[in-house]
């Protein structure tokens, strides 16, 4: 969470989730000042170093989305949130190939059911694992692999709450 929390800060554009907007909202309340007091006491002095230099290695598109180009090779670092969840996950193009590679692990009691909302063309593998398949897709634009890791991205379709950090309350 105090990373979330710290990515809002330094970009604004990022999309907090209602679940999220109380703490989002409180840490940009905050003055400069007392910012840095909250990375103090929650600890994540780290993370901002940590955050810093990827900063100086991707750079921040909009919207949530980094990239890193290598030689013919775009490499993507998406946010992806959903209720009180976030994760971030990678997606690729190549110069002169259409779309973007996207992997998503599915829940496999949900593997059959995802299959049908998947558009003509995108399946590219599957790949079985003990509690999830990893589908290795193929899609048009970075807004579908955010669309699909949000709604069936086996950490998110789960339901499950994931353990929060910090909590955060505005004054």
């Amino acid at each position: 969470m105090e990373n979330l929390l710290l990515l809002k800060k330094l970009h604004p554009d990022i999309s907090v989730p209602e679940d999220l907007r109380g703490s989002a909202a409180a840490i940009e309340a905050l003055e400069p000042r007392e910012f840095e007091g909250f990375m103090k006491t929650v600890n994540i002095e780290e993370s901002a170093r940590v955050i810093q230099k990827m900063e100086e290695e991707w750079t921040y598109v909009r919207g949530g989305v980094w990239l890193k180009r290598i030689d013919s090779f775009t490499l993507y670092m998406l946010l992806i949130m959903k209720e009180s969840r976030w994760t971030v996950r990678p997606a690729i193009s190549k110069e002169k190939v259409k779309g973007y590679g996207f992997e998503v692990p599915v829940d496999t009691a949900l593997s059959e059911v995802f299959l049908k909302h998947l558009r003509k063309g995108e399946i590219e593998e599957i790949h079985d694992h003990v509690e999830n398949k990893h589908f290795h897709l193929t899609v048009d634009i970075l807004k579908r692999c955010i669309e699909l890791a949000g709604e069936w991205d086996y950490y998110f379709s789960t339901r499950t709450k994931w353990r929060q950090t910090v909590f955060l309350s505005a004054k």
